[in-house]
């Protein structure tokens, strides 16, 4: 019953749960999965596979306590160097354009006030964002072509904020500005 009206309160506060915790304590991290082969669901590239490592040693040191995956092997593998390096858990949600089943997963495991990381999706990372409350955060998809893109979620004063960091090799519009 406790949770059911948790979840029920964190909904109707569409994703400011976050903000609500104790300032420093909540730090979320977002990345695209990384390149991926051709298919429904494919499995990384060479160049995915060398993001994934690039991901393991920019994240190994910040505490990282979870990783959340879609259940797409892409972002299985994107988040599988981290997984084994930290000897961390993962936890599988089912990827959504309103991102609820996430914040439901998140809820469920009770890593809220914890630091995460979120393996998404193109179509998915700028909803997750407005969702854990950066309600500014512009619409529309990440580019097909981008992958290098490191998002960081803080809070401060209940305000949540966003930070968005390259990682690894540069891709998309990165690649182009060489």
């Amino acid at each position: 019953m406790k949770y059911v009206i948790f979840f029920l309160i964190s909904l109707a506060f569409q994703g400011i749960v976050f903000a609500q915790q104790e300032p420093g304590v909540t730090k979320i991290f977002i990345v695209r999965h990384g390149e991926k082969e051709k298919g429904t669901d494919p499995v990384l590239t060479a160049a995915g596979n060398a993001r994934a490592g690039d991901l393991m040693r920019r994240l190994k040191d910040e505490g990282i306590q979870k990783i959340y995956v879609s259940q797409y092997k892409r972002t299985q593998n994107t988040g599988d160097s981290l997984r084994l390096q930290l000897k961390i858990d993962t936890v599988h949600y089912a990827a959504d354009t309103v991102c609820d089943k996430l914040v439901n997963a998140i809820m469920e495991h009770g890593d809220f006030g914890k630091t995460i990381l979120i393996i998404a999706h193109s179509n998915t990372i700028p909803q997750i964002i407005r969702k854990f409350g950066v309600t500014d955060y512009p619409y529309g998809d990440i580019p097909d072509n981008e992958f290098d893109n490191l998002f960081l979620i803080t809070y401060k004063k209940e305000k949540a904020r966003v930070k968005v960091v390259k990682y690894g090799a540069k891709s998309g519009a990165s690649a182009a500005m060489k």
